[in-house]
């Protein structure tokens, strides 16, 4: 059982671009992500949950290769007629907090309010079905009556026996440095900017943050510290109609992790990512316009592999289409970056901070301000979860 208490501060300045959209309700589903851990897993291989995790939910080294091996042990335990016949691979988890949410725009507080948030109730499965077959299934039930299923997709493992290839079709997470689905409140999207960031009046709904329906193909080392992911998809919520893959997508990423042995360095980490999406246009949405997002990170464990000091740094440059926003005369760029700082000074107990910059380097309209849509964030939270067993989460 995980039971944590969360109490985070965060202000946001931004100039709210014109004509933009926002989807409250999808934005606020995914915020459900980073809650918990699963403690099915704990219950299957008799372990507890600190095995995968540095601290819930942020996986630690063995829980990144538990993941990337699609949920398998890979020792002979795997395949569900090994387990005895009452384990079931299904975990629900409870979900509620306390925040506090400033905004502020042009220097001005314009909203500041706390409380209780609307709760959650999620109930699904996931692991491995047998030795070449994993799946995720994720429904969610909130407070206010909305029901929605998020990540929901089947994983076909070691392809031709490789760990170097694995087939995974469904809804699938984007392989993001700071994943949203692994890092603190980063699964909604107030407190991922940088992800969820549009430019200044586009169409276009498409967004790294989410889960995008279609492939992915990804593969690592033995250890997982080389690691590519590769994502062929349909963007969410694009517009339909006479056309079989109406707005395709590619993503991908690729990591290397170096351990050192000795030091207060204990590893680095670097990566790079890109994503080209296309989003449809025109009376019948047969014109595809593009969207390019390229970006790349580093990663250091400081003092402890256990109880480490993590810093995390990401920059990423984009690119719309000018056919995506209403009376552009010129294709819009922006440039972003994110510092995240974690310090475990003891289990459970996680304090953790995030600063998020975006600065629009081109307006797609001419006759907009040259700082029209920028952003600010920053974010500080403490984390402590008063009891952790592998029953519930």
């Amino acid at each position: 059982m995980s039971v944590s208490l969360s109490l985070f501060i965060a202000s946001m300045i931004w100039a709210p671009p014109a004509g933009a959209h926002t989807d409250p309700a999808a934005a606020a589903l995914r915020s459900y992500i980073a809650a918990a851990n699963i403690p099915a897993f704990a219950r299957k291989y008799g372990m507890k949950c600190s095995a995968c995790h540095l601290a819930v939910p942020v996986l630690n080294r063995f829980g990144q290769a538990f993941k990337d091996n699609g949920y398998r042990m890979k020792n002979g335990t795997d395949d569900l007629r090994a387990n005895e016949p009452s384990y079931w691979p299904v975990f629900a988890w409870l979900w509620k907090n306390y925040q506090v949410d400033v905004q502020r725009v042009g220097g001005r507080t314009v909203q500041q309010r706390g409380g209780i948030s609307d709760g959650a109730l999620v109930f699904g499965g996931l692991g491995s079905i047998s030795d070449k077959v994993s799946f995720r299934f994720v429904p969610i039930v909130y407070e206010d009556g909305v029901t929605f299923t998020d990540h929901g997709w089947i994983r076909y493992n070691q392809a031709f026996g490789s760990d170097w290839l694995n087939i995974r079709v469904g809804n699938n997470e984007l392989e993001l440095p700071i994943y949203p689905g692994r890092e603190y409140n980063m699964g909604t999207s107030r407190f991922a900017a940088l992800y969820a960031f549009t430019v200044p009046g586009s169409v276009s709904r498409f967004s790294v943050l989410f889960p995008q329906p279609g492939i992915e193909i990804m593969g690592h080392d033995r250890r997982s510290r080389s690691r590519y992911s590769v994502n062929v998809f349909n963007a969410s919520g694009a517009p339909r109609a006479h056309c079989t893959f109406c707005a395709p997508g590619v993503f991908g990423r690729v990591t290397r992790r170096v351990d050192l042995e000795n030091g207060f360095l204990r590893s680095v980490q670097v990566g790079a990512f890109g994503a080209y999406a296309t989003w449809p246009v025109g009376p019948d949405t047969s014109d595809l316009k593009g969207q390019r997002r390229v970006g790349g990170d580093i990663e250091l464990l400081l003092g402890s592999d256990v109880l480490p000091f993590r810093v995390t740094l990401m920059g990423m440059t984009g690119q719309d289409d000018r056919a995506l926003v209403p009376t552009a005369i010129r294709d819009a760029r922006y440039d972003a970056g994110m510092l995240q700082l974690e310090y475990i000074p003891r289990l459970p107990l996680v304090f953790y901070s995030r600063l998020q910059i975006i600065r629009n380097r081109r307006q797609a309209v001419a006759s907009s301000p040259s700082d029209f849509g920028d952003q600010d964030f920053q974010f500080v939270g403490v984390r402590h979860a008063l009891d952790l067993n592998s029953r519930f989460a």
